[in-house]
């Protein structure tokens, strides 16, 4: 016998029964192929064991299949009685009694004999009747593919089909056998295939794929736009947990992020999905992800009875075994239990987690258990604003897009929403939409407080009253402050004041910053105002003084710049015209970029005769000095000034005042002698106390060189800025080479130290116009003027003479200089203070500093960026823009003069603060360290 086969009383008989199977289960392998090949196509069904062996149906017809399973080759004889059937079946479709066109296919794994190949290339040989064999020609039906020659062939065709499969629990050999076997029954008629056919919508299940609709990223919007300080996708941290109220582009940041991101990354939104299924969910869509398209491997992890938490426990296992690193978002996480959260969270070590949800109780809960702290995306920045304003075809300057900021919290659905309304409303003006923002009389609900109305109106009475009042300050205060702004506006105690808070800090209404301040979130604060509005008048008066008095204290023990300005824009609220005026004379009041918000009370304040005739003086004097620093006409204002002093008999200071700003008018007109004879009555009517002296003589070098006196006005100017280093107890040669950080320490204690400051860089500043003008050099001067109108809180007064200094520094071909003036000292003060009216020139001088630097691209995207806030400009402001980007392009066309290189012992601007240790003695014939390119002995040795 032969090795291996059973031992049997006739072998013949075991032949012809092993020759019987071969045949079936050849016919049930073909079948089974025809099934896996089914998905995908236009087949209704296919039926085993009808009329013939394989059939399949489809809306236009039906193919009949023998299948012919041969040792030898395949003859004449075997296939005589199947072209009879095949010829009966022809008829039934021809006269309509079946429905659609019939084909016939021979499937054979034998060659043909000669004689019938022969007979089927002859041309009587029947169209619609076709041979397959090994080696015929592709027969162009997907479903019947030529036949294999063996019966290892025709399992391996359905392996590798079976491997194909997305999702499949079985290995690819087990699904072919259990497919085979399915066919086996349906032949039989066994139930539940009584009618022999197996249907596409069976499929699915036959396979044992999971049926899953895997949830893939959302897509990004079509022009994605940057939020401020945008974080990556990827980190170290194995957890994360992104907060952001509805509209703060969550969905978006992440959408566009995976685009860019490489690695493995899966989508899960949590919407709606019950908590206890989560784990379920989420196991059952990662590991069809994964390992759906593994032929089979998904059946090795979706185990049967095992758990979601069981499942995803050993998906992680599995994927840190195979060096995979896989980042999951869970989109929504807010949605379901905290518990089951965290519970689906911390049974995947191994597997990194985002999580996107909203502010309030269940995402400060799912914060404290998984032991992480939220990070936010910060909304748009004004560049980013703008951008969307103008493809928008809305108008916007900077100061608007920072307004519209400052309403919306930059978060992008609120600001395309209100962009919509300022289109539809207003014809694309956003100051004027922001104006409406902030007098609350806009008339169209936004989708900003359709959204967070939810959030507010589930506050109690007292908790929106406290937002309301709260929502006044667009500041962070300490939490001390906080408290007493709440109690002194409610009337009511410390303990209820802070429970209110804790409630606000829950729903997300408050944010904390740094631990002990306190504010709330920008997006609430239009909604806040809105609230307290509706409590009256005496409520909204209650509110501003509260917080008017508690920010006076405030400023006292610690003063800081965004503090002072909402101190200013608080008392024009509370009408406080007497400190308004105050303070509208300080010459620090005009660096903080508050003019166009108290100009008015100012101006009102100016003509009313309600208002005693010394704050009308001073509030004009305010208005003056403003017009000379930004031009207008300001003759009548002065000439009202001396009439004020002259009819109500005003005191020194009053005529002080006004002779130096009638000196320097007249000096700027070119009336040299009218601007020396007021000069000589200011003087002879002066104090002599040595404040009131060195401020004339300042204002006294001021009008020599705007009369071109600029010898005496930089001797004058640097004589006085003596007089003022003596004040604070320093010398220019201290200064050198220490950051303003390090010099305040070492100034004088006084009252007047920042007026002082201010003073001595003003000096500095005259010393250097006038040195240039005579084509001195006054580098040094201009240094040590930016560092004491930094220690002075003067940021517009440090900008304007950091470009002078960047200009000199180019002027010099010193680009390198230049541009690092600008990175550490204009944009970070820029950044720092948001001075509207400066961002825009400041940036385009910065593009044109990198263009010398021969930084082009830099150059032509810092300008680019600027494009989106030119619709907004003055026509000046246009034309500065337009100017600036012929200077590129000249640049460009014709490259300056090569980068100046300083000779040995050149003393050079302070690059690095330096210790007192370091500093040492200069050399009599070294050049001095001011800048005036004279020896130290001839100048100040």
């Amino acid at each position: 016998m032969d090795e291996g086969r059973p031992v049997v009383v006739d072998t013949a008989q075991l032949t012809r029964i092993e020759a019987v199977h071969r045949g079936f289960l050849f016919q049930h392998l073909y079948a089974a192929r025809s099934l896996l090949l089914t998905p995908g196509t236009d087949v209704l069904a296919v039926i085993v064991e009808s009329d013939e062996d394989v059939e399949i149906v489809r809306a236009n017809g039906r193919t009949y299949v023998q299948v012919k399973f041969r040792a030898g080759p395949l003859g004449n004889t075997d296939i005589e009685a199947a072209l009879e059937r095949f010829d009966t079946y022809r008829r039934l479709h021809q006269s309509g009694a079946r429905p659609g066109e019939a084909v016939f296919v021979i499937a054979t794994n034998a060659p043909l004999t000669p004689s019938f190949a022969n007979r089927v290339a002859d041309p009587s040989w029947p169209r619609d009747v076709r041979i397959d064999h090994p080696g015929s020609a592709a027969s162009g039906d997907p479903v019947t593919p030529i036949s294999p020659a063996s019966l290892a062939d025709a399992f391996n065709v359905c392996r590798e089909l079976a491997a194909r499969l997305p999702y499949a629990l079985l290995s690819p050999e087990t699904l072919v056998w259990k497919l085979a076997g399915a066919v086996m029954a349906a032949a039989s008629g066994a139930a539940p295939r009584a009618d022999h056919a197996f249907r596409p919508d069976e499929l699915t299940g036959l396979f044992e794929q999971i049926v899953i609709q895997l949830q893939d990223f959302p897509a990004p919007p079509s022009v994605y736009r940057a939020q401020a300080d945008e974080p990556t996708l990827l980190a170290d941290a194995p957890l994360r947990l992104i907060a952001g109220y509805s509209g703060a582009g969550k969905t978006a940041w992440v959408s566009q992020a995976a685009l860019h991101t490489v690695g493995d990354l899966a989508y899960y939104d949590l919407r709606e999905v019950p908590g206890p299924s989560l784990a379920s969910g989420l196991s059952r869509d990662l590991a069809a992800r994964i390992y759906g398209a593994s032929g089979g491997r998904l059946g090795e992890v979706l185990l049967p009875g095992a758990s979601g938490l069981e499942i995803l426990k050993g998906l992680a296992r599995r994927l840190v075994s195979e060096g995979r690193k896989l980042t999951v978002v869970l989109d929504n996480a807010h949605g379901p239990q905290p518990s089951d959260v965290e519970a689906a969270v911390r049974a995947a070590p191994g597997l990194n987690f985002v999580l996107l949800c909203q502010p309030g109780a269940h995402q400060l809960e799912l914060a404290r258990r998984l032991g992480v702290e939220s990070e936010t995306l910060h909304g748009w920045s004004p560049d980013a604003i703008a951008a969307e304003a103008a493809s928008m075809n809305c108008r916007a300057n900077l100061a608007d897009c920072q307004a519209l900021l400052a309403l919306t919290g930059g978060l992008p659905l609120y600001v395309q929403n209100a962009l919509t309304v300022a289109r539809s409303e207003l014809g694309g003006d956003v100051a004027a939409l922001c104006a409406q923002f902030s007098a609350l009389t806009h008339s169209v609900e936004t989708v900003q407080e359709l959204i967070l109305s939810r959030t507010v109106d589930a506050l109690s009475g007292l908790a929106r009253h406290a937002l309301g009042v709260l929502s006044l300050s667009d500041v962070p205060l300490s939490h001390e402050e906080i408290v007493g702004v709440v109690t002194a506006s409610l009337g009511i105690d410390g303990r209820a004041a802070a429970g209110l808070l804790r409630g606000l800090r829950t729903a997300a209404v408050l944010e904390v910053f740094g631990g002990d301040r306190l504010k709330i979130h920008d997006a609430f604060r239009l909604l806040g105002r809105a609230q307290l509005a509706s409590l009256g008048a005496d409520s909204e008066g209650a509110a501003y003084r509260s917080l008017r008095d508690v920010l006076l204290t405030s400023l006292k023990a610690d003063w800081n710049y965004p503090k002072q300005k909402l101190f200013m824009r608080i008392l024009a609220e509370t009408v406080d015209v007497k400190t308004l005026v105050q303070l509208g004379t300080d010459e620090l009041f005009h660096e903080m970029g508050l003019w166009p918000e108290i100009e008015a009370h100012l101006r009102k304040a100016a003509e009313s005769d309600s208002v005693e005739p010394e704050s009308r003086f001073w509030a004009l004097d305010g208005i003056v000095f403003n017009a000379m620093r930004e031009g207008g006409d300001i003759r009548p204002h002065i000439e009202r000034m001396k009439r004020l002093v002259t009819d109500h008999d005003l005191g020194q200071d009053e005529r002080l005042a006004v002779g130096m700003k009638e000196m320097n008018l007249l000096a700027r007109e070119g009336r040299a002698d009218a601007a020396m004879r007021v000069k000589v009555e200011t003087q002879a009517a002066l104090k002599a106390t040595p404040a009131h002296q060195r401020i004339f003589r300042y204002n006294a070098a001021v009008a020599l060189y705007q009369l071109g006196e600029h010898d005496k006005a930089a001797s004058e100017a640097f004589a006085v800025a003596q007089e003022y280093y003596d004040l604070l107890g320093i010398s220019p040669q201290v200064v050198l080479g220490r950051n303003p950080s390090k010099l305040r320490p070492l100034l004088k204690e006084s009252d007047d130290v920042e007026d002082d400051c201010k003073h001595l860089a003003d000096c500095l500043d005259l010393y250097a116009k006038a040195l240039n003008t005579d084509g001195g050099d006054a580098m040094f001067a201009r240094v040590h003027a930016m560092k004491f109108y930094e220690l002075a809180h003067a940021p517009e007064s440090l900008i304007r003479v950091g470009q002078d200094l960047v200009d000199e520094f180019i002027g010099r071909c010193d680009y390198i200089g230049a541009r690092q003036v600008f990175d550490a000292n204009l944009l970070p003060i820029l950044q720092q203070f948001k001075l509207a009216a400066y961002i825009i020139p400041v940036r385009s001088h910065y593009a044109v500093t990198l263009a010398y630097c021969g930084d082009f691209g830099g150059a032509e995207a810092e300008m680019a960026r600027l494009v989106p806030y030119e619709a907004g400009l003055s026509a000046t402001g246009r034309l500065e823009l337009q100017k600036q980007r012929q200077i590129i392009a000249k640049l460009r066309r014709n490259p300056p003069p090569p980068q100046w290189l300083p000779p040995p012992g050149f003393p050079l601007p302070d690059a690095a603060p330096r210790s007192a240790e370091r500093l040492r003695k200069l050399g009599r014939n070294e050049l001095c360290f001011c800048g005036s390119g004279k020896k130290y002995k001839k100048c100040h040795g």
